[in-house]
């Protein structure tokens, strides 16, 4: 259904999100550095060349650093509110944001110098806190919306699931019973799909992405809705995982307790202890 370059950038988006991460931050040190660099030698004064890499490597290694928190706050907590409501809280979350950022820059730089046999100075601390909360608010706010258009360009080019409307309800609808094809919305196309082709099914924030024949499909329910919903060959392995019967391959036992799923594309999962005695019931049925 994708292209090779496609499904390559969807099979691996979090080392290319990653990847273009590191290179941005990469040359904003580089540019950054070498302007004030460039700007002490315009003023005909000196200063050592390490310090202004000193300052923007520990600016930017700190961001690097709080992304991860801020998506997973994110994801967790914010997703669950109106957009009045996570607009404040993303405006409130600068201030934390700006702390950590300070914080852990000033260590690093601290470090830094105390190596290099000099001696850092911050500075008024008023004025020093309120020139880097202007940059931190800025930065925070323009990091959330590039992640909300990364994120909107990905699920363009997986596709989204959603029920089968019929007459009486609307694709927001929850079925009663459970459903046997999805339809699936991508790059302005609609197709359906069979509920009996999803191999597995992964918690990702508010969605449950739908892995079918080497393609993922975002659907925005909860694994605990899904799971109900879903026919009596899948179950719930995993408090992230769910996985369809047919497609497992084999098992083995793990010496922590666990199993380990094998599943006929070769995906390896995890069966936590908490849902073995009920797996291994289902399997006994089936």
């Amino acid at each position: 259904m994708h292209n090779p370059h496609t499904q390559h950038f969807l099979k691996h988006q979090q080392l290319w999100a990653s990847a273009l991460l590191v290179g941005w931050f990469g040359i904003n040190v580089l540019v950054l550095a070498t302007t004030t660099l460039m700007e002490f030698y315009r003023a005909n004064k000196s200063i050592p060349t390490w310090e202004p890499f000193c300052w923007e490597i520990s600016s930017q290694v700190m961001i690097l650093l709080l992304i991860p928190l801020g998506i997973f706050i994110s994801d967790r907590w914010l997703e669950k509110l109106n957009l009045k409501a996570r607009l404040l809280a993303h405006a409130a979350l600068t201030i934390p944001f700006s702390a950590l950022h300070i914080a852990g820059m000033v260590g690093i730089r601290q470090l830094w110098y105390s190596f290099m046999r000099s001696h850092y100075e911050f500075g008024n601390l008023f004025v020093e806190l309120l020139y880097e909360y202007r940059k931190d608010a800025q930065s925070y706010l323009t990091i959330a919306l590039v992640i909300v258009g990364y994120r909107f360009i990905v699920r363009r080019l997986q596709g989204e699931a959603s029920y089968l409307a019929n007459d009486e309800e609307s694709e927001s609808t929850e079925p009663e019973s459970p459903p046997e094809r999805l339809l699936i919305k991508k790059l302005g196309r609609e197709f359906l799909i069979q509920t009996a082709d999803i191999e597995w099914i992964e918690a990702s924030g508010n969605y449950a992405n739908l892995h079918i024949k080497g393609s993922i499909y975002p659907m925005r329910i909860t694994m605990d809705k899904v799971e109900k919903l879903l026919p009596n060959n899948f179950t719930r392995i995993h408090r992230s995982t769910i996985v369809n019967l047919e497609h497992i391959q084999e098992m083995q036992p793990l010496d922590t307790g666990d199993y380990q799923v094998t599943l006929r594309n070769q995906k390896i999962l995890t069966l936590s202890r908490r849902y073995r005695e009920e797996f291994k019931t289902l399997l006994s049925l089936t």
